[in-house]
């Protein structure tokens, strides 16, 4: 946060963050009036309280302008990275897509047929009318396709509707000047029905004089295109506006007419992560991104923009995943705010720390009010209320916490699952241009007139290899491009990667050569399963095809077209450029066979199984899901989305193949304590009343199982950071505690006993034990390493069993049990005798004798 204004006026839009101020401010009123009635009604029996009770206070308050601050830093950044996300896919999917149609310009522009059109004159205005609606067909992202010769005189185009003859655009002119092609975008005398267009154009040259001969005009479906891409980004209830913005900011393209219209200025947000913009009497959180270079192509130099109001950017649901977790798993989850929010956790780690003081302050306090003697009394319902305030202070912060983790989780997976159906898309967008080349390239005149041929000379192949070096060059996706014969036998070939393989008469591997000679249509392609291929160095990817039909006979098949998809690096890449900003996160192309096609994660490989959750595989085509799933002892979250095509692709071509898109995110380690929810039992659990039929017993717990010692037998419990450790009776002896005695001031070396030693035989985990409760022995003094403190509790007498002789013989430490409502559930009553004549036995109490 920039200043504490700025907080205020987020701070307005978070009304969850708003509700945790203002009941830290109700606790912190609560703080302070305990401490001022303390100090009135017995400011004496609570001297040793009022320190700490003033050291809560202060650390609470510290807390909460860091809670504060952070609740609305992480609200912003969620809110940041879905909005940064979606302006950047809005002009890096369209510059992907405007990258294909430079490559199509450029090789269009070749066409012999066009070539020999624009020499003769127009003769064979029929046939080359033919080719360009193959052409679209094809390619069905262009809605006119133009041809003018050098004065700007229309030669001939597609669209009907568009009755033009000549054109004095200045494109014509820039065309015919540059050895590149030219991008256009507004409004052009060459589609004067539209207010403006996306032109793709190129100069074409006649490759025996090397002159220019005329020009090739590329219409590209910009509206139409736009239209799929918000509303592939949209979610339901999204209020979101989003932009294709020209370099000067104007509207090109936008999913809120009525808000942001068409030719609208609005301000740019290219600093930072995020700016706060006014547009039309709002303020707007907003972002622009320009586009990611993709392939040495930067785009046209458009920007994608997002604008969210105010009111709505920080209003996030709970997904509804959590209501289906089970109780432990979802307080494991939500246990793992150290992995996405550690500022957070380290709130609720300090907030745990003050209240294990304040808890030890408590417990001490309840040991000392055991005798009904002077104000005691009275402190022990200040002592209750201040544990009960202390352990509501905590709740709130672990709470809010915690409600604003559950929003990030459930932010989170929407957030992959979006990844996901993106990724797809992009997979699909991809491919479909796949189907359009392999199809154009069988129509190539020279191919079929060199393929029609009986004898097909070294001259003849020089030709075909030379145009398949020259396709491969400008579409780079393929490692090669192959012509075969009818028999299936490789007869041409490109390499684009200067291999050394050798595949030039031979059949490749697999029955797609057989259905790719057997196909009926010029409209019709094959695409082999993705395989292993002697054809990608027996990497596996996927070979599309179609069949090259005999110059004069369109129904004889003479051979076909096999282009080799680079799977490898073009997968990845696709996975990489959509993969989520988390440490850990992962990407895999997946079939419904479970067969993996490409992963972000090296071992991961290709063509192996993986099945991280079956419901996964049984989602319908173009449907999304994410869901939290074990994997590898690990929680996921996993969002995934099955393939649905693009345009025809895959939906109206009867090409088949399944595909899932799926994004995994880790949140954590599954972890199997659940000693805290097994602890809350405890705690609710209440006193009896105090009689001369009842026994005091001050409990505490090492791991979830509940002990207690006679208050008799307290002194007090301290923190574990006063022990110095010890390496000579370990691991019976953790270490020494200089002990101070608050009455006379005398000091006093004791030695620390871990209890858990005693008991199982096995040392404890030293950074899950944070008390030491200093016991008395007649007149020896020893330390007990504990997990945690609970309560003072007083219980009737007949609650208490005495142990058995056999069994006091056999264990040596508990002297009785306390059966409580819960059958289930006894505490132990541990015997400090038999704990001191154990050290006796380990031959300690001669140190110990020396330290007192």
């Amino acid at each position: 946060m920039s200043d504490s204004s700025q907080i205020e006026q987020f701070l307005n839009y978070m009304p969850t963050v708003q509700k945790c101020q203002d009941d830290l401010s109700e606790l912190n009123f609560i703080w302070r009036h305990i401490e001022s009635t303390t100090k009135m009604i017995c400011p004496f029996e609570a001297k040793t309280i009022l320190p700490i009770m003033n050291y809560t206070r202060k650390g609470f308050n510290s807390l909460e302008e860091k809670l504060i601050n952070n609740l609305i830093s992480e609200n912003i950044a969620k809110s940041v990275q879905e909005i940064k996300f979606k302006a950047q896919v809005i002009i890096d999917i369209v510059v992907r897509n405007l990258f294909e149609r430079t490559a199509d310009v450029g090789f269009l522009a070749t066409d012999g047929s066009i070539i020999d059109f624009i020499n003769s004159k127009g003769d064979n205005i029929s046939d080359i009318l033919d080719r360009l609606k193959e052409y679209r067909d094809k390619y069905t992202v262009y809605e006119d396709i133009i041809i003018l010769d050098l004065e700007g005189n229309v030669l001939i185009n597609l669209d009907e509707n568009n009755k033009i003859s000549f054109s004095k655009d200045p494109l014509i002119k820039q065309t015919i000047e540059s050895d590149f092609y030219v991008e256009t975008f507004r409004s052009t005398d060459l589609r004067p029905m539209l207010d403006r267009s996306l032109i793709y154009s190129k100069k074409i040259i006649d490759p025996f004089s090397k002159k220019n001969i005329g020009v090739l005009c590329l219409c590209f479906v910009f509206e139409n295109e736009m239209k799929g891409v918000f509303s592939g980004l949209g979610q339901k209830e999204d209020r979101s506006i989003m932009l294709m913005l020209d370099a000067n900011g104007f509207a090109i393209a936008t999913n809120d007419p009525y808000c942001v219209p068409l030719g609208r200025q609005v301000p740019l947000a290219l600093e930072g992560d995020y700016e706060i913009i006014y547009y039309g009497g709002r303020e707007y959180f907003a972002k622009t991104c320009s586009a990611n270079n993709y392939q040495g192509y930067d785009g046209p130099g458009w920007y994608g923009h997002i604008m969210i109001p105010y009111e709505y950017t920080f209003k996030h649901k709970a997904h509804p995943i959590f209501l289906s977790l089970g109780e432990n798993v979802y307080t494991d989850v939500m246990k793992q705010t150290k992995n996405f929010c550690p500022t957070l956790h380290y709130v609720i780690e300090s907030a745990n720390e003050i209240n294990e003081s304040l808890r030890r302050v408590v417990w001490n306090g309840q040991a000392m009010s055991s005798t009904e003697k002077g104000d005691f009394l009275r402190l022990k319902s200040i002592l209750e209320e201040i544990s009960y305030t202390g352990d509501k202070t905590r709740s709130t912060f672990s709470n809010s916490i915690q409600d604003l983790f559950q929003t990030i989780i459930s932010s989170g997976l929407q957030y992959i699952k979006f990844i996901s159906r993106l990724a797809i898309d992009i997979m699909d967008r991809n491919l479909y241009e796949r189907a359009n080349d392999c199809r154009w390239w069988v129509l190539d005149l020279d191919i079929r007139n060199i393929l029609s041929k009986s004898i097909i000379s070294e001259e003849d192949l020089n030709k075909v290899n030379n145009a398949l070096s020259i396709i491969n060059s400008l579409y780079t996706v393929y490692t090669r491009i192959f012509i075969f014969d009818v028999s299936g036998k490789i007869i041409a070939s490109s390499n684009l990667n200067g291999d050394n393989l050798e595949v030039i008469d031979r059949v490749p591997e697999g029955d797609w050569i057989r259905r790719t000679l057997a196909l009926k249509t010029n409209q019709q392609y094959v695409v082999s399963s993705f395989e292993s291929t002697y054809l990608y160095n027996k990497k596996p990817t996927y070979i599309y095809s179609a069949a090259i039909r005999h110059v004069e006979d369109c129904s004889r098949i003479v051979g076909g077209v096999g282009i080799v998809f680079d799977g490898e690096k073009e997968f990845l890449a696709m996975l990489e450029g959509t993969l989520p900003n988390y440490k850990g996160a992962f990407s895999v192309f997946i079939e419904k066979n479970g067969k993996v096609i490409s992963s972000t994660r090296k071992d991961i490989l290709p063509l192996t199984d993986f099945n991280p959750d079956p419901s996964i595989f049984s989602i319908a085509n173009g449907e999304s899901g994410n869901n939290i799933i074990i994997y590898e002892n690990q929680y996921y979250m996993v969002g995934y989305t099955s393939s649905f095509g693009y345009r025809e692709y895959k939906n109206s071509d009867s090409y088949l193949n399944d595909v899932i898109s799926l994004v995994m995110v880790p949140i954590g380690e599954v972890s199997t304590d659940f000693l805290q929810s097994e602890r809350q039992c405890w705690n609710g659990w209440r006193s009896q009343p105090k009689t001369q039929d009842t026994k005091e017993i001050a409990t505490f717990f090492i791991d979830d199982i509940i002990f207690g010692i006679q208050v008799d037998d307290v002194i007090e419990a301290i923190e574990l950071s006063v022990m110095a450790s010890t390496t000579e009776y370990y691991p019976l002896v953790l270490g020494m505690v200089i002990f101070k005695n608050n009455t006379d001031g005398s000091e006093t070396v004791i030695p620390v006993i871990d209890v858990k030693y005693l008991f199982y035989g096995r040392p404890s985990a030293q950074e899950k034990m944070k008390e030491i409760i200093v016991a008395k022995y007649k007149d020896h003094k020893i330390g007990l390493l504990v997990d945690q403190l609970n309560e003072v509790l007083t219980f009737d007498k007949v609650m208490m069993r005495q142990m058995s002789d056999s069994i006091i013989n056999q264990h040596g430490l508990i002297k009785e049990v306390i059966k409580t409502d819960n059958h289930s559930k006894m505490i132990q009553v541990i015997d400090i005798e038999s704990i001191y004549k154990r050290i006796v036995d380990k031959q300690i109490v001669a140190d110990i004798n020396v330290v007192e």
